[in-house]
């Protein structure tokens, strides 16, 4: 794990200065796990007197390029399609990896600390204009086992994909890895532990009040998957183990709460009556959590998923695949269940299990969730010991801004 090392920056010191977050997907082209988080942790850290600007591409012709926001700013490169995706995309891969650069160019960006949310093709722009502007460099993956980023990288077709491993691999400051599992494969790639910073993603927890009053309305029948519905989520798994269990006869709902493919795909078969309903996009996701008793979820391709965290924040009680990261906040049988396999007879299974719990034992595990999550991933923890993992970098004596960011932005708005 990285540490803060004497003769380095301060968390206090980079409180007063700002960070660049690169994101592969932002609102409101995409709302999933890795978008929800990048805004509580700007939301924290500016709370904390850093100002964040925000980097993303977009697809959409109408949403605003430059937006001012609480944190700092939101800035967007308008691409044709995902930087990340290559292959027969390329061009938009290498106009973002070309644009973050130059957007980023002048002396009051020289040592301004760039963290990347995932090791995908679009770190590579961010990555060019940290190590231009001698910055801090960190790079948080987003999965380990079968979701190895690193892995992905290196099984591109073309060779592009390979080098932006290498480069990533070898000039990375620090990684931050959400769980024991990517950190451990991070050191089998020869990456020195002082390089890892391991840490879970953060999460807001609602008020304690809210669960209270939100407990007292649940029957013990609602479940939830609140995440992009696309086919590498295994939304059809709980689908059918739902459609399942209500054929025999068993009494449940399930809320299919995000938008993708799967919604488009499965969302016609729905006949009156079916305990399936689907939310479409929600810009806030905690009123369908807590009217919800369980959190359901078949990827088998995690990090550690920011839709489980926040469920668990919620006192919903997860019943989850065992992808990366899930056995360091799931107590099975304490505050949820883990499943050993992404099938719907399997769900259905673990699902009936949950159904049969007695309401003391449903409201313990479920207040059991919320105090795991209480005490390990609030996002102002988190947004810590983010600030003193770029503490941690070895200052560049070279790398000083000249004037303050947020100093900047203020003048620019009165400008």
């Amino acid at each position: 794990m990285a540490r803060v090392r004497p003769g380095t920056r301060s968390a206090a010191t980079m409180a007063d200065r700002s960070l660049v977050l690169a994101v592969a997907t932002y609102f409101p082209d995409s709302y999933g796990g890795a978008e929800r988080q990048a805004r509580i942790l700007a939301e924290a850290l500016g709370r904390r007197g850093v100002t964040v600007t925000l980097v993303a591409p977009t697809l959409s012709r109408d949403v605003p390029l430059e937006e001012w926001t609480g944190f700092g700013r939101i800035v967007r490169k308008r691409v044709a399609a995902w930087p990340n995706l290559g292959g027969r995309n390329i061009l938009s891969f290498l106009a973002w990896s070309l644009w973050v650069p130059w957007r980023l160019r002048g002396p009051e960006w020289r040592g301004v600390p760039v963290y990347v949310f995932h090791a995908r093709l679009h770190a590579l722009g961010p990555a060019l204009a940290a190590w231009r502007n001698a910055s801090p460099l960190l790079v948080k993956l987003g999965g380990g086992g079968e979701a190895s980023e690193f892995a992905a990288l290196r099984g591109k077709k073309f060779l592009y994909g390979r080098l932006v491993e290498r480069l990533l691999r070898w000039r990375v400051d620090v990684f931050v890895a959400n769980s024991k599992q990517i950190a451990t494969e991070l050191r089998t790639l020869g990456v020195a532990p002082a390089r890892i910073a391991e840490f879970p993603n953060g999460v807001a927890l609602p008020p304690l009040d809210d669960l209270h009053r939100a407990m007292a309305k649940r029957d013990g029948l609602g479940f939830i998957y609140a995440a992009r519905l696309h086919p590498d989520k295994n939304v059809d798994v709980l689908y059918q183990a739902a459609t399942a269990l209500a054929a025999a006869g068993v009494t449940l709902r399930l809320r299919l709460v995000g938008d993708g493919p799967e919604k488009d795909r499965l969302a016609p078969r729905e006949p009156a009556g079916s305990p399936v309903t689907f939310a479409g996009f929600v810009a806030d996701v905690y009123p369908e959590l807590q009217a919800s008793d369980f959190f359901v979820c078949a990827s088998q391709r995690e990090g550690q998923s920011n839709a489980l965290l926040e469920a668990m924040s919620a006192g919903v009680i997860p019943i989850v695949f065992r992808a990366s990261g899930v056995a360091e906040v799931v107590a099975h049988g304490g505050n949820g269940f883990i499943v050993d396999a992404a099938t719907p007879d399997a769900f259905a299974e673990a699902m009936r299990r949950a159904l049969a719990l007695s309401p003391a034992r449903r409201r313990e595990m479920s207040l059991a969730a919320r105090g795991f999550a209480q005490d390990n991933i609030g996002i102002d923890a988190i947004a810590e010991r983010t600030l003193a993992a770029i503490a941690s970098v070895p200052p560049d004596p070279q790398a000083r801004a000249s004037l303050p960011v947020r100093s900047r932005l203020i003048e620019e708005r009165g400008a």
